[in-house]
């Protein structure tokens, strides 16, 4: 194990990977990514990949527009697939509360360059066959979104970065970090020390833990998000696209001939890491297919093929939430050169191109393009919560997430 390094990013998941593979574009590649089980193993893979290029805030339309466009071209640019398929988006709103924060936000996008239209109800189900309208007020179609194949994404970041120079380390735990005079100094791992002047904390559902050993508190709490695939159904093909239905924030795309179905439950798991044995993994995570089966019965009228359909996999992931429902990305004011890269928020693989090139930027420079002051945990400070106002906060930033001005 090398023992000094510019910078040490630890989790490799897509925050981690990505802001590797920015900075080595940089020409930072005197980088090591840590990972204490194999690259982008844990919640990335376990996503849906879903892209959207419409949000609720300024900030949020230009990163989600960088990602989306950074995801579409990185084969070309990389020669690695993650198969993206721009497929377009559409979202369906079923109340007028929903629908006027919808026109809201499509007139954001718009003023972006973003493209997006509203749909008839035919047009809608003409572009997914599988699709039924019924009692949708508004329908807005984003042509620019696709989705992609998420166990490739944080592994490709990875494996283009390291053929940039940077030095790869899976299978090396952070048990430790070094710190003096309010700077980080390195970090200590399984593998021996490695001192650094700039840290990132990327470990996914291990980040709170990690910051907790230098008295930095990150608001966060892993929370289960699951999905499933259904067997192949007739009249599902891959050009069709990505369908989300509000109210009941569950969304739809195509997956193996079949319909990957999954949403935001109104009582989700939290999963305190303090507990869990040394060794655990997110593939150790319990699930609970009756969730599923629950929401895909709120939106059975308008996908009935949904009915009698068969199970072909049924996946989960850890994804971190903030009680605000925003990522937490950028320095942490307290202690020099250590960065946090947090609360994906379900969203942070179909983000984490922009957010690890910004987030390169700022470590290089001192600031990025669009600046990204709003996602400091520094926002938290003199806000602390009690762990139980905590969890509260957090579910409801996470349950029927579509609804919360998104």
């Amino acid at each position: 194990m090398r023992k000094r390094a510019e910078v040490v990013i630890v989790g490799s998941g897509g925050f981690g990977a990505s802001t590797a593979y920015h900075l080595a574009r940089r020409g930072v590649r005197d980088v090591i990514l840590l990972d204490r089980y194999d690259l982008g193993s844990q919640t990335s893979p376990r996503a849906a990949g879903l892209t959207s290029k419409v949000a609720a805030s300024e900030l949020m339309v230009k990163l989600v527009n960088e990602a989306v466009e950074t995801l579409a071209a990185f084969e070309s640019v990389t020669g690695r697939s993650i198969r993206f398929h721009r497929v377009g988006a559409m979202r369906v709103m079923l109340s007028e509360a929903g629908e006027t924060q919808m026109r809201r936000n499509a007139a954001l996008a718009q003023s972006f360059g973003v493209k997006v239209e509203f749909l008839s109800g035919d047009e809608a189900e003409r572009r997914a066959p599988h699709f039924r309208a019924a009692g949708a007020r508004a329908i807005l179609f984003s042509p620019e979104d696709g989705y992609f194949h998420p166990p490739l994404v944080a592994r490709e970041f990875a494996g283009a970065a390291g053929e940039m120079g940077v030095t790869l380390a899976p299978g090396t735990a952070v048990t430790g970090f070094l710190h003096e005079g309010g700077r980080i100094r390195g970090v200590r791992t399984s593998g021996g020390v490695i001192e650094s002047p700039v840290v990132v904390d990327a470990a996914g559902a291990w980040t709170r833990l990690l910051a907790d050993e230098v008295g930095i508190r990150i608001p966060i709490i892993p929370t289960r998000h699951q999905l499933f695939i259904t067997e192949p159904i007739a009249g599902i093909e891959p050009h069709h696209p990505i369908v989300r239905i509000h109210e009941p924030s569950v969304y739809t795309r195509p997956e193996q001939g079949g319909l990957m179905l999954g949403g935001y439950e109104d009582h989700p798991l939290q999963v305190d890491m303090r507990k869990e044995p040394e060794g655990f993994q997110i593939r150790d995570l319990p699930l609970d297919v009756g969730v599923l089966w629950g929401l895909a019965g709120e939106v059975a009228a308008h996908f009935p093929a949904l009915r009698g359909a068969k199970l072909h996999e049924h996946r989960g992931g850890l994804p971190t939430i903030s009680p605000d429902g925003d990522h937490i990305v950028g320095p942490v004011g307290t202690l020099g050169g250590f960065y946090i890269a947090s609360a994906c928020n379900v969203g942070g693989l179909s983000i984490s191109a922009s957010v690890g090139r910004a987030l390169a930027d700022l470590i290089v420079d001192g600031s990025s393009q669009p600046d990204l002051g709003r996602m400091s945990v520094e926002r938290f400070r003199g806000h602390d919560l009690d762990e139980a106002a905590l969890q509260a906060a957090c579910i409801r930033a996470y349950a029927r997430k579509y609804t919360k001005a998104q």
